[in-house]
Parts: structure tokens; C-alpha cells; sequence
């Protein structure tokens, strides 16, 4: 319950500490602009796409500018040139201009925590058997999976008609086990428990010469985050597609990697020369293939 409380005051972000540890901790983020905006400190600097900005920070927008900002409280404000507004820890302290409340959003926790009933346990991992590798495995290296959504992906090898594919709990109990002559694979809701960890294998099956084998590891998000990020996604889909980077943004910080790219692909769509967006797909793309280096 303790970790629950302290997981739920990170807030929308998933920042690294919550916003009330101290007036420079990251407060809120930029996930939609248009024009120019400057953030006043000593000197005026530009404003970008996804900038986390701390408390007592003052934006000046010129006229004809826009941007969205989004606080880990889950406030959330449109601002329109000419404006001038200051950060507070959780809403706007100071504004002038063109401000507008927009609906707010869950504040959502970060990454869930692995339950307090898991105990370290054997997993496939203990055990190396010499095999040619399998490559491709996702989600691999702690990347989250929604626990009634967590899909499977490997890429297939020359040669081999079917594979095994099964998943083990920490202890090494299994959750679910199947064959299947392609990826990807789906586990069937009701297998994996929200906020736990999990290791899973897949190796082929009747392919001549040598066995391949790959091995990953995932984590499921916890039932609290999973159900405060749908929430999000239905208050913001109902908007305009600008939205859409924010929706990247959160799901990159719950480790929901692929959904992230998703959200990230879709708001390129609709401004297909924005180089930020750009910049924020190619990271992504850059953590997915780094998923996949040779543990």
C-alpha cells in the first residue's frame, strides 16, 4: 500500500522523484507547440516539444503562438500568444493572456513496482543450454506489457515449422505455454498478474540440425497504472491529434515501448515534417533495437 501511495504521487510524467521533493524537480511537460514560445530565466531561451520545465519557470508566448503543457498533478493547459505564465509545482501560479484549462488526466504512477508477495525465485535464465539464438524477442530487458495485453514477438528462423513459447513467473511456475508455426503470440487474459515479473523462452521445434532459443524477461504493469493510462488515453483521444504526444510520452515512461512508437508514428502522420517528433521516433526506435542486444 505504502509503495502504491508513493508510486501514484509521481504523477503524469513518471518523473524520476516526485514534483514536491523541490522547487527544481521537473513539474510539468511540453507536448504540443507552435511558434515562438521562451522560457525567462537569466535570458530568454526557446521553448521545445517534450522540454520538462520545474517549478517557478516563466513562458512567454508571442502573439499567434500556441502550446500545451501538461503538469504531473494532471492539470493540463492550452496557452495562447500573447502570454506570459509562471509553473507552480502542480497548475499555473501566474497567467496573463491567453490561457485555457483543459480536462485533466489521472496522475499516473510510474513503472509498477514488482508486487511485495513476489520472492526472487529460479527463472528459464538459470539454466544456458548452447543453442543457436533467436533474435528479435519483445518485450525483453523489464520492457512493460499490459497484463491482459501482452503480446509476444520474436523473429522467425530459416528453416523451423513450428516454435514453443512459454512464460514463467519468478518462482519458475508456469503461466502459460503453447506451440505456434509463426510469431506473434498473444497471451490469453487471466495468464499474467499485473505488477509482477516474468521470464519467457521460445525455441524452435522440429527443425533439422540445431535447436535456436531465445530467452527475455518482461514486467506487467500494475492494475493502478494500467487503469489511470487507459482513463488518459480516453479523456485525450477525444481531443485533436496534438494530444497524440503526450500519449507517446507516457507510454514511453511505463516501458510501453511499442505502443509508444505507435503513438509517436500516428502524430507524424498529421505533421509529417515535425523534426521533434522525428527525433522522439528515433530514440524509440534506438531503445527497441537496444532491447535486442546479446544480454
Amino acid at each position: 500500500m505504502i509503495a502504491t501511495v508513493r508510486a501514484l504521487t509521481c504523477g503524469l510524467l513518471l518523473l524520476s522523484q516526485a514534483a514536491t521533493a523541490g522547487p527544481r524537480e521537473p513539474v510539468a511537460i511540453i507536448y504540443r507547440i507552435t511558434g515562438e514560445a521562451l522560457r525567462v530565466a537569466s535570458g530568454r531561451s526557446p521553448l521545445h516539444l517534450f522540454d520538462r520545465l520545474p517549478a517557478e519557470t516563466t513562458l512567454e508566448l508571442s502573439p499567434g503562438s500556441r502550446l500545451a503543457i501538461a503538469f504531473v498533478t494532471g492539470k493540463r493547459y492550452e496557452i495562447s500568444g500573447p502570454a506570459r505564465v509562471t509553473l507552480g509545482k502542480g497548475e499555473l501560479a501566474e497567467k496573463s493572456g491567453g490561457v485555457r484549462a483543459l480536462p485533466s488526466v489521472p496522475p499516473l504512477p510510474r513503472l509498477a513496482a514488482i508486487a511485495e508477495d513476489e520472492e526472487p525465485g529460479p527463472t528459464m535464465g538459470a539454466v544456458r543450454i548452447r543453442a543457436e539464438r533467436i533474435a528479435g524477442l519483445y518485450p525483453r530487458r523489464g520492457v512493460a506489457v499490459l497484463a491482459d495485453d501482452a503480446i509476444l514477438r520474436f523473429q522467425p528462423v530459416l528453416g523451423a515449422g513450428k516454435y514453443r513459447i512459454e512464460v514463467r513467473d519468478s518462482q519458475g511456475r508456469r503461466a502459460f505455454q503453447t506451440d505456434a508455426e509463426s510469431p506473434p503470440v498473444k497471451v490469453p487474459a487471466g495468464r499474467l498478474r499485473a505488477g509482477h515479473r516474468y521470464s519467457w523462452m521460445v525455441r524452435t521445434l522440429d527443425r533439422p540440425g540445431a535447436v535456436a532459443r531465445g530467452e527475455a524477461d518482461l514486467v506487467t504493469l500494475s492494475e493502478d497504472a494500467a487503469r489511470a493510462r487507459q482513463k488518459t488515453r480516453e479523456i485525450l483521444e477525444s481531443e485533436e491529434s496534438g494530444s497524440l504526444p503526450l500519449l507517446a510520452e507516457i507510454d514511453h515512461s511505463l516501458g510501453l515501448l511499442l505502443e509508444a512508437r505507435d503513438d509517436l508514428r500516428a502524430a507524424l502522420g498529421g505533421e509529417p515534417a515535425n523534426p521533434e517528433l522525428r527525433k522522439a521516433l528515433a530514440e524509440i526506435e534506438t531503445q527497441l533495437e537496444e532491447a535486442d542486444d546479446h544480454d
